[in-house]
């Protein structure tokens, strides 16, 4: 049994655990080692949305961020994900991972414009690139199995941790983030939709036009995002049948909660997204794309709220019908500086990602 904060991030506390030094978990799960020189890594989504079906000028305008991604310093992963929205857009999402922000850095200075589409009459779809570069500090992970990279673990070359001790009780989310040993993690100020954003903010390459269609959200401070999700490729059909009967109907109730109502409990937005090929050919993998006010208000819905309760009950309820279920679940946290976050949208709908932010501002300050 072992920490699943790393040697080298481990810190004299001053914030107690959940849990004292003799509890044991009552099942084995995994945190992956990032390489002890990584200081922060960067997790970019960028995005196309076209009212169903997706436009062909959408699907072209993905395959050139693809492209884009393959370029020198691109990410080190890449996939696809595809979900429909609540306003009935499909969308399409490449997710990027780097564990270099400096490498990022380069690489988004020179294709930015590209990437969200400055210059160009974008009509019949929207475009936007949403990027958190949480420090290692503030990340944490966590997986039922070591033998599957999904998500961040594909970048993780310290491989995965024996098995940790943070994990099976409330609050253990906020105990594997190293950050979390010294500090509170609260949130300060409120995100903004800041208009006409230049159409392109790279320096020595000024544009502006006053009838840009690119916005660009202001974030505040300790932002959470989590992505979690599940793998159900290995599993035989009777575990399958027990997995779509039971649990995903109520994860899928939980995640249309958070995308419609979640504002009302700190959730500035959800997407509940399928993986994808990237020509149309759907994975047997989903998850959950978060971004939370704060850590606080996650681990509240989490720990109380019914359409979590539902999820986690059914989960449980799965586990022990099923005895060594094939099923295979990822989840990965971080919390964010104000200035390691960038959202920026061209011609999206007011509700796209972070751009519905100011729905939970208005909520929680009612």
């Amino acid at each position: 049994m072992e920490s699943s904060i790393p040697l080298h991030l481990t810190a004299e506390r001053t914030r107690a655990k959940g849990v004292g030094d003799e509890y044991t978990p009552p099942y084995p799960s995994y945190s992956v080692r990032f390489a002890e020189g990584v200081s922060s890594l960067v997790c970019a989504f960028f995005g196309v949305q076209s009212r169903q079906p997706l436009s062909m000028e959408a699907r072209d305008a993905s395959a050139g961020m693809w492209e884009l991604c393959g370029q020198e310093d691109g990410p080190i992963s890449r996939e696809y994900a595809v979900h429909t929205d609540e306003r009935g857009f499909d969308n399409r999402v490449i997710i990027a991972y780097w564990d270099d922000a400096s490498t990022y850095g380069r690489w988004f200075g020179k294709h930015r414009d590209e990437l969200i589409g400055a210059g160009l009459e974008v009509e019949h779809h929207g475009r936007w690139i949403e990027a958190v570069t949480p420090e290692a500090s503030g990340f944490e992970t966590l997986y039922s199995s070591n033998t599957f990279p999904e998500g961040a673990a594909r970048v993780a070359t310290g491989g995965y941790s024996g098995e940790i001790q943070e994990h099976g009780y409330w609050g253990s989310m906020r105990d594997r983030l190293p950050i979390s040993q010294t500090e509170a993690l609260d949130p300060t100020g409120t995100p903004f939709v800041a208009e006409n954003v230049p159409e392109s903010s790279v320096p020595g390459n000024p544009k502006n036009s006053e009838n840009s269609k690119i916005v660009r959200v202001e974030p505040h401070e300790n932002l959470a995002i989590i992505r979690s999700g599940q793998d159900w490729s290995l599993c035989e059909a009777a575990e399958r049948a027990s997995y779509f009967g039971e649990v995903e109907p109520r994860l899928k109730a939980g995640m249309d909660f958070l995308t419609s109502d979640g504002a009302s409990i700190g959730c500035h937005a959800n997407r509940y997204m399928t993986s994808s090929d990237g020509e149309g050919r759907l994975l047997e993998q989903s998850f959950g794309l978060s971004f939370w006010h704060s850590l606080a208000d996650m681990e509240k819905w989490a720990e109380s709220h019914p359409t979590h309760v539902a999820i986690f009950r059914a989960a449980m309820k799965f586990l022990q019908t099923n005895a060594g279920a094939k099923l295979r679940l990822s989840h990965e946290v971080a919390v964010v500086p104000r200035n390691r976050q960038y959202y920026e949208y061209n011609n999206c709908h007011p509700t796209t990602g972070m751009l519905g932010a100011s729905r939970t501002v208005a909520i929680n300050t009612a």
